[in-house]
C-alpha cells in the first residue's frame, strides 16, 4: 500500500516537470513583442532617436523671418562721399573784406540717399591741370561743428575767406589757378569747385580760411 503511495507521488511530480518544461518561463506580458513593442512610450522614444528625429520636431514651430536691417544714425546712408556731391564756390552777398573776400563752399548731394556733413572740408587751390597750388587752408578755431543731413538734391554750406593774392607782392609768387580741390569730411577722396583766380605757389602763404559745414 505504501508503495503504492510513493509511485503514485514519483508519477505526479514527473508529470508536473514535464509540464513546467513546456510552460515554465516569463509571463508574456513581460516581454513586449510585436505591435506591443512599437506602443510602447519608451520603443517609441528608442525608435525616433536610432533614426536620428527628434521626437519634438512636429511641435517646433517654423523660424520667423527676421527684421530687415535699418538704415544708419538718423535714417541716413552715413557720411557723405565725394562720388555723390558736386562742389561749387558761392561769394556771399556784400561778402567783401579788407584785402579778402567771404564765399561759400557749397556741397550738393546728387545721390539717391540723404548723407551727413559734420566738420571741416580740405580746401586747396589747383590749376587747370589738376595740381595742387600753394598751401593749404587753414581752419578757422570758432567755427562751431555740427552734423547736417544733407537729402538728395539739398545742399551744405562752409564758410570761407579767401585772401586777395595781390597783397602778398611778388613773394606770393602769383599763379592762376582753375579751382578749388575739396576733400569732404571724413573722406579720402575729392572733388573740384571751378574758380577762376590767382592764387600763391608760395607754400608759406594762406590764402584761404575755411569754417565747417552748416545748413545753408
Amino acid at each position: 500500500m505504501k508503495r503504492n503511495r510513493w509511485w503514485t507521488a514519483m508519477a505526479a511530480a514527473s508529470a508536473g516537470a514535464v509540464l513546467c518544461l513546456t510552460g515554465c518561463g516569463q509571463p508574456q506580458s513581460l516581454v513586449p513583442t510585436g505591435s506591443n513593442a512599437a506602443s510602447s512610450p519608451a520603443s517609441a522614444s528608442a525608435a525616433a532617436t536610432a533614426s536620428g528625429t527628434p521626437t519634438t520636431a512636429a511641435s517646433t514651430p517654423a523660424a520667423t523671418a527676421s527684421a530687415p536691417a535699418t538704415g544708419g544714425a538718423m535714417g541716413t546712408g552715413g557720411d557723405c562721399k565725394a562720388a555723390q556731391l558736386k562742389a561749387s564756390i558761392v561769394t556771399q552777398p556784400g561778402g567783401g573784406a579788407a584785402g579778402s573776400v567771404y564765399r561759400n563752399v557749397v556741397l550738393a548731394n546728387t545721390g539717391t540717399t540723404a548723407c551727413t556733413l559734420r566738420g571741416y572740408p580740405g580746401l586747396s587751390y589747383v590749376d587747370a591741370a589738376g595740381k595742387q597750388v600753394g598751401a593749404p587752408a587753414d581752419r578757422n578755431p570758432d567755427a562751431a561743428v555740427t552734423a547736417v543731413t544733407v537729402a538728395p538734391g539739398g545742399s551744405a554750406v562752409a564758410e570761407v575767406q579767401q585772401t586777395n593774392a595781390q597783397n602778398y607782392g611778388t613773394e606770393c609768387q602769383p599763379t592762376e589757378v582753375a579751382g578749388v580741390r575739396v576733400y569732404p569730411p571724413n573722406d579720402t577722396a575729392s572733388l573740384v569747385a571751378p574758380q577762376s583766380t590767382l592764387g600763391c605757389a608760395n607754400e608759406k602763404i594762406v590764402l584761404m580760411t575755411v569754417g565747417t559745414f552748416q545748413a545753408p
